[in-house]
């Protein structure tokens, strides 16, 4: 009975294999023989992918040629929509941020946060780029509060991009902030996200290393911004990532949330010729991602090269002279003389097309360690990255007469040979308003009886008072107006709001009723006037050529990306006419070539020079008593043929003849000359002129 119950069991066993294998041999038949076919030809299932092929940025270079911003190939680590690991992109993003931070590479992470505890906002505002987009983007999370506290927020992007809670504060702040710039980069499937840029080959091996535990991260090649020379930053500019603002702004041009754009100086100001246009890239993969092959299937086309109008060795004589002498009035350790020198300007014109030789600003910085110093610079208090020459708003000073002589001259107000008592104090407005001339606070002297020229040779505050106030600030104004003071340039870079002294501005900005005495403060280039470097250099290269004032600018030529082509060449724009006659012209050129010669305002700093200069100095009063005076120094040379016509701003440098070094420095650079500075440049020198003054006394002629 055992026997036969056994025999059973091994019988149905055996039926059960049979069957079970006959399932299999059914199944494989039907793979192999019925939808074999079928099934090999999905295997060889190809994927076609297209992605933009970045097209080269046209390089910028001197007028001579010589290359100022270039192109050199680099690296950059892309993560790929397609291939990326999403349901474990925190560790991966744990594991490549590692590689970062050991090899000391930056990465794209624009959250507004500190990377360590405790935790601090990092934007400048809330309505800077970074702090207005993160509160966008905090409204339109659901029952998110509006202002959350740093640490508040960490645990709330934690959440959202469902973070490990035992991971530490550090790390936490590390993935969310990859991850808030993957969202903000917009990364799908149409946008790959840039992890990082210009990534050195080093850091480029250790990814390469470990790129199995890197699923869609990719190495890319791609050109890289190279900066070939240490100076001209503020002229030349940086680029960055798109902000929301201009990402709406260009969208509808070509440009990806992922792309750079010129952020500052010519780099921006050029965007359009710079800029290519992009190609496109096919990559062909399998079933399994495996990439089969890769081709351009549309060909980039670069961006153009563009030529600008500064000469780089005249460039760099006005930046090393700049920084020299604000350094050298800062160890002169002279209260209220520029001991408290802070920053300053330099800006060289061609006089008869007004391209822009040199423009300089200091303290300035360095665009090949910019992205490395960039905390660094925002805390300074020198603020290098701030553009002096075309953002800073100056008083004038006395280089505005050269305004009150021409219009007083045009108009018939004086002639080249009406002279004016120099009585010292100004009692026209007497008693409420008496102004006096800086000799009689200074020594108590004056200047005597005087002409045009030689008030603009001894910088005359008396003179200027009266033709002011025969003028009227309309009259004044109206010529100020043509020599560009108070008036946009037109310059690529743009410039700082400026203000033109008058009813008209007073109202404007909300202030009190222009007062008839304010007139004669305006006519010395005090009160309410501020101009910009670039506009006090085109002013005196408008009065340098005869009264034609170009529209000053920084491109000169542009050429296509082999220099094959030449695209487009910038000729001069005259944009006014200030009428001068030559009677008018002859007085006020005397009347500068006596600031640097005889014993003018700045003849201290020109004795013996090989090249007429024309100059004026001009000191505009800061706060009384408690910081130095604004220097500024204008001039154009050669004085019988001018070429060039140089401003020379300076804060609190003390006088404008403190600034006039800088002038030199460049003039030996355009002339060839190669004069070494005299020693004890900055010792105060003056010289006697004897004179009938008022009571007799004694005409002094100093620095001012």
């Amino acid at each position: 009975m055992k026997e036969k119950k056994s025999l059973t069991r091994t019988i149905a066993l055996c039926a059960c294999m049979l069957a079970i294998a006959g399932v299999l041999i059914f199944r494989m038949a039907q793979l192999q023989l019925v939808h074999g076919e079928e099934y090999a030809e999905a295997s060889q299932r190809k994927t076609l992918r297209t992605y933009d092929e970045n097209a080269s940025r046209g390089e910028i270079t001197d007028r001579n040629g010589t290359a100022l911003v270039s192109n050199s190939v680099g690296f950059a680590l892309v993560i790929d929509y397609y291939t990326w690991d999403r349901d474990n992109q925190n560790d991966v993003i744990l594991r490549l941020t590692d590689i970062m931070k050991e090899a000391g590479a930056s990465y794209n992470d624009t959250l507004p946060l500190s990377s360590t505890e405790p935790f601090y906002y990092t934007y400048s505002s809330k309505d800077s780029d970074d702090g207005a987009y993160l509160y966008s983007f905090i409204a339109d999370q659901d029952e998110w509060p509006a202002d959350p506290a740093p640490a508040e927020l960490i645990d709330l992007l934690c959440e959202k991009y469902g973070v490990d809670d035992s991971l530490t504060a550090a790390q936490k702040r590390t993935i969310v902030g990859v991850r808030f710039e993957m969202e903000r980069r917009d990364f799908s499937s149409y946008t790959p996200f840039t992890f990082a840029s210009d990534v050195d080959i080093e850091t480029v091996s250790l990814v390469s290393e470990r790129s199995r535990e890197l699923p869609g991260v990719n190495i890319e090649v791609e050109d890289v911004r190279e900066y070939e020379t240490d100076y001209a930053a503020h002229v030349l500019g940086y680029m960055g990532l798109l902000d929301a603002d201009e990402y709406a702004e260009l969208k509808d041009d070509g440009y990806a949330y992922n792309d750079s754009i010129g952020k500052t100086g010519m780099e921006k100001a050029l965007e359009s010729y710079l800029r290519g246009i992009d190609g496109e890239r096919s990559v062909e993969t399998n079933i399994d991602g495996v990439i089969l092959s890769e081709f351009i299937s549309k060909e980039p086309e670069p961006g153009d090269n563009c030529v600008l109008t500064i000469d780089l060795d005249l460039q760099k004589a006005a930046e090393d002279a700049l920084e020299q002498t604000i350094l050298d009035l800062r160890a002169s350790g002279r209260e209220l003389r520029g001991a408290d020198a802070e920053g300053g300007a330099v800006v060289v014109m061609d006089v008869n097309t007004g391209e822009v030789l040199a423009l300089a600003s200091y303290p300035t910085y360095n665009l090949s360690t910019f992205r490395q110093d960039i905390t660094e610079l925002n805390q300074d208090p020198g603020r290098p990255m701030y553009n002096r020459a075309v953002q800073g708003a100056y008083p004038p000073g006395s280089t505005f007469k050269m305004v009150t002589a021409v219009a007083g001259l045009e108009e018939g107000i004086i002639t080249p040979e009406t002279r004016i008592r120099d009585q010292g104090r100004y009692m026209y407005y007497a008693p409420d308003y008496t102004p006096a001339c800086w000799i009689y606070n200074d020594t108590g002297g004056t200047h005597g009886n005087i002409n045009v020229s030689q008030a603009i040779q001894y910088s005359c505050n008396y003179f200027f008072y009266e033709v002011s106030r025969l003028l009227g600030i309309d009259k004044l104004n109206e010529y100020a107006k043509q020599f560009g003071l108070g008036q946009p340039t037109g310059l690529e870079l743009g410039e700082a709001k400026t203000n033109l002294a008058g009813p008209e501005s007073r109202e404007a900005n909300g202030g009190p009723r222009w007062e008839l005495g304010e007139t004669i403060q305006a006519g010395i280039g005090q009160s309410e006037q501020l101009f910009s470097p670039v506009q006090i250099c085109s002013y005196i290269a408008t009065i340098a050529n005869g009264g034609t004032r170009y529209r000053p600018h920084l491109l000169k030529e542009v050429w296509n990306y082999s220099y094959t082509e030449q695209l487009e060449v910038i000729e001069p724009e005259v944009v006014d006419t200030v009428q001068m006659s030559e009677e008018t012209q002859q007085a006020i050129f005397e009347g500068m070539l006596g600031v640097t010669t005889e014993d003018g305002t700045a003849s201290s700093r020109f004795r013996n020079y090989p090249i007429e200069v024309a100059g004026k100095t001009g000191s505009a009063q800061t706060v009384t008593g408690t910081r130095s005076a604004h220097g500024v120094f204008v001039s154009f040379a050669p004085y019988d043929d001018p070429e060039i016509a140089i401003c020379v701003v300076g804060e609190y440098a003390g006088s404008g003849g403190n600034m006039a070094p800088v002038a030199i420095a460049v003039y030996d650079e355009y002339f060839g000359l190669n004069q070494d500075e005299p020693e004890e440049t900055y010792e105060d020198t003056t010289n006697t002129l004897q004179g009938a003054g008022t009571g007799g006394s004694t005409v002094i002629a100093a620095e001012e």
